[in-house]
């Protein structure tokens, strides 16, 4: 019987993706769908949403977004030395539950009925500073809970929350809002950043060796580690166009919702929803990629037909076309997914260890630019429209993602799966050899 009972979990084992069947793995993985949904109720709705409704200000939008991503931008390096330096796993831990404290005491403002602007900008600027400890170190995180060549895999099953919960997210948040009430959506949030610290904070990670020597030649080979490999910047350099061209249009929804296509937050919530679920779609795609394939050369496409969607999206959303809005989300999310995510794979998958904290701090700061791009897409959409603005920043993602393809071979044909010869040769810092970790069961 017993034999029986193994054999039938080792068979249900068997059918998992195959980073999923890492114990520890997928402990982190629920933790994270957790954490994940309550970060994008909070930050692509709910606190852009009390914004607005206290103010009506676009540019009020724009401090918001500032208020989140400079002292991220500041102290995502710092962050990434810290994660190279100590055991990330508790870094996590911290900053989930300092986000939590801090999201709960701004849900008791909204609830007692004294939330002002000041608090909604001193929230948004605690959660900027704890991502700079967090983004880093989760990425330090999870790639030494699988071994290297399940990375890829593992990168994708991270995607999926994060896109899965663009449906999940926002429209739990609009939910919310529009039902209960907008601190019922603020206390779900804390509940899910306490969920995923102490999860984390618990996890068995494979043994590294710790970065030593003096802080602040550390930080400078990190910086010099990433200029030294010309992909690196290349990729850093997509996530940064994203971040400050190709996200005005997720920190604008209040403003299309209001102003554009005048509807209320459940149905800006389906739109947030249409995004996810056609960035599931494409991390699926990623995800079931082989050995062979060109991940450089997806990513790229996948950056250019991004920009295209967004030109679609801000022409229909112009004419007030919702459903026809939803539609080309759908499709601009899993283009997306195909950009980001195979750029996050291609650094996991090349970077080792020893230096992984400060590279993904660096990658942080262009992905932490999200709510700075309302420093050109607020004023452009008082001045011009909300639409104008969105198309703005898809011309430029457009214009760059174009140059990269023509100019980066190297980039162009990046496979998949890379030789161990090519690992190796980005292996830069004599350490001795981490454990493989666990194998999967």
């Amino acid at each position: 019987m017993a034999e029986d009972h193994q054999g039938f979990f080792g068979r249900a084992n068997q059918i998992l993706p195959v980073s999923m069947r890492y114990g520890q793995y997928r402990y982190y993985w629920l933790a994270l769908f957790a954490g994940v949904t309550g970060h994008q109720m909070l930050l692509q709705f709910t606190m852009g949403w009390t914004m607005f409704e206290l103010t009506g200000e676009k540019l009020d939008l724009t401090y918001l977004g500032m208020a989140i991503a400079l002292p991220a931008i500041f102290f995502n390096l710092a962050g990434g030395m810290l994660a190279d330096r100590l055991e990330p796993k508790y870094l996590v831990a911290g900053a989930q539950a300092v986000s939590a404290t801090v999201v709960a005491w701004l849900a008791t403002m909204v609830l007692t009925g004294g939330v002002d602007v000041w608090h909604l900008l001193v929230t948004a600027a605690v959660i900027g500073s704890v991502q700079a400890l967090d983004q880093p170190s989760r990425a330090s995180v999870f790639a030494r809970l699988v071994r290297s060549e399940h990375i890829v895999n593992a990168v994708a099953m991270e995607s999926i929350i994060w896109n899965a919960v663009r449906i999940l997210g926002p429209l739990i948040a609009g939910v919310l809002v529009q039902r209960v009430s907008i601190e019922a959506s603020m206390f779900t949030t804390a509940a899910t950043f306490y969920v995923l610290g102490s999860v984390v904070s618990i996890l068995r990670l494979r043994q590294r060796p710790p970065a030593q020597g003096q802080v602040l030649r550390q930080v400078v080979a990190g910086i010099a580690y990433v200029r030294g490999h010309s992909i690196f910047s290349l990729i850093m350099l997509l996530t940064f166009c994203n971040s400050m061209f190709g996200m005005a249009y997720v920190y604008l929804m209040p403003v299309f919702a209001k102003e554009v296509l005048d509807v209320g937050a459940e149905k800006i919530g389906w739109l947030f929803g249409a995004t996810g679920f056609g960035a599931i779609l494409g991390t699926l795609v990623i995800g079931k990629l082989k050995a062979h394939h060109p991940l450089g050369l997806i990513m790229l496409g996948g950056a250019i037909l991004y920009g295209v969607g967004l030109l679609l999206f801000a022409l229909a959303t112009s004419k007030q076309m919702y459903l026809a809005s939803m539609g080309i989300l759908v499709a601009t999310g899993a283009v997306h997914s195909l950009y980001i995510t195979g750029g996050i794979a291609a650094l996991q998958n090349l970077v080792p260890d020893q230096i992984r904290g400060r590279v993904m701090g660096l990658y942080a700061i262009t992905w932490s630019l999200g709510p700075l791009s309302m420093a050109y897409g607020g004023p452009v959409a008082d001045a011009f429209g909300a639409p104008q603005a969105v198309a703005t920043g898809a011309a430029v993602v457009i214009v760059v993602a174009v140059a990269i393809l023509v100019a980066s071979p190297q980039l162009r044909s990046l496979p998949v799966r890379v030789s161990d010869a090519v690992r190796d040769s980005y292996q830069l810092m004599p350490t001795s050899q981490p454990g493989r970790g666990d194998a999967p069961h």
